[in-house]
């Protein structure tokens, strides 16, 4: 699994720069995002933008990496395992975050696009980084807060 981890780094570890520089323009893009939404600047909208990149970099290795290869070398077709972990992926959003259906339909949907992504480039900060904008599109706010910086 770690020759698989470091494969799927490949083309960061040969363009550092470029991975490291595109970070840090999602991190300034969504951050000032969630601070014109709300017409304020906290240092906690950063730290939520961070968060979300964390648990987006999370979830990726594990759905879209760590289970689907790890199935694939047992023997699974790899389509069968990415719609077996997309399916997954779904159902988590649905019980633990209590998702409607129809938004874990589109979890599942994207889950597939990132699977798909993943086969196609092998590149893991890539798929991380299309998740993380899409997480923050998603919940652009931290949970519990009103619309003007309550």
């Amino acid at each position: 699994m770690r020759g698989l981890f470091s494969a799927s780094l490949t083309n960061a570890l040969a363009q550092p720069s470029l991975y490291l520089f595109m970070g840090f323009v999602i991190l300034v893009v969504l951050s000032l995002y969630a601070c014109y939404i709300d017409r304020d600047w906290r240092l906690e909208k950063s730290g939520w933008v961070i968060y979300l990149g964390a648990v987006s970099a999370w979830e990726e290795w594990v759905f879209r990496l760590a289970i689907p290869y790890y199935l694939d070398g047992r023997g699974v077709d790899l389509l069968i395992a990415a719609l077996a972990v997309n399916f997954v992926f779904a159902g988590i959003h649905f019980f633990t975050l209590r998702w409607r259906w129809q938004w874990c339909v589109a979890a599942f949907l994207f889950g597939m696009m990132l699977s798909r992504q993943m086969d196609q480039h092998f590149d893991l900060l890539l798929v991380m980084g299309i998740h993380w904008v899409f997480t923050f599109i998603n919940t652009p706010r931290l949970p519990g807060r009103a619309r003007r910086g309550g």
